[in-house]
């Protein structure tokens, strides 16, 4: 029997569970392995920030969709991977081997090359780390002490959507917010037609 290991909860891997679930896949066994039981769909991140959504509405559970499915959970990191070998090492000291090994971990914005992004912005993916942070950010909104400046870096559609939805949610529960869209283009959403941009500038200012 062939081994399939699945490293990562990503959009991806969880349609193969799916799918093997609906058709099982003859003489393969598989595994999947992730740090978190739940993994966000980031396409409902912005309304889960600005609050039309709870937690359990834009996350898929794992665990559940793997018993679902007959794929072997399992709730822990990969540290390393000996391809030589075919077998991966995990943070919780266990060594799997695999026939074929799929990697889907998500995406994470890359910082490094920006002095400072590490000490003092939040990235936004992992999706996980930013709504840790985003719920510390709403309750420091939640006592009025003084207004909130939030800058967002980006001025694509994913920058615009995210500053609108973490608007609408502090103005909800009376926080006061001040908010700087940051971007290194001419004009915001590059890429969409003139008239979608006027409207969006009008909705910003």
């Amino acid at each position: 029997m062939k081994h399939l290991l699945l490293l990562g909860g990503g959009h991806s891997q969880v349609e193969v569970i799916r799918r093997f679930g609906l058709q099982p896949p003859h003489h393969v066994r598989t595994t999947l392995v992730s740090p978190g039981r739940y993994t966000p769909y980031s396409g409902m991140l912005p309304g889960f920030v600005a609050g039309h959504y709870g937690f359990h509405d834009c996350h898929i559970d794992l665990e559940q969709l793997c018993d679902a499915s007959g794929v072997e959970f399992r709730r822990s990191a990969a540290i390393g991977i000996d391809p030589a070998a075919n077998r991966v090492s995990c943070e919780d000291g266990s060594v799997l081997g695999y026939d074929v090994l799929s990697i889907d971990i998500g995406s994470t914005a890359e910082t490094d090359s920006v002095p400072g992004a590490l000490d003092h912005a939040i990235r936004v993916k992992p999706v996980s780390d930013f709504i840790g942070v985003w719920d510390r950010i709403i309750d420091a909104g939640k006592t009025g002490q003084q207004p909130l400046r939030i800058a967002v870096v980006g001025g694509g559609a994913g920058g615009v959507e995210l500053t609108l939805a973490m608007h609408y949610r502090l103005h909800a529960q009376n926080g006061a917010a001040e908010f700087h869209l940051i971007s290194d283009t001419a004009t915001i959403l590059p890429g969409f037609p003139a008239g979608v941009r006027r409207i969006f500038e009008r909705v910003l200012n």
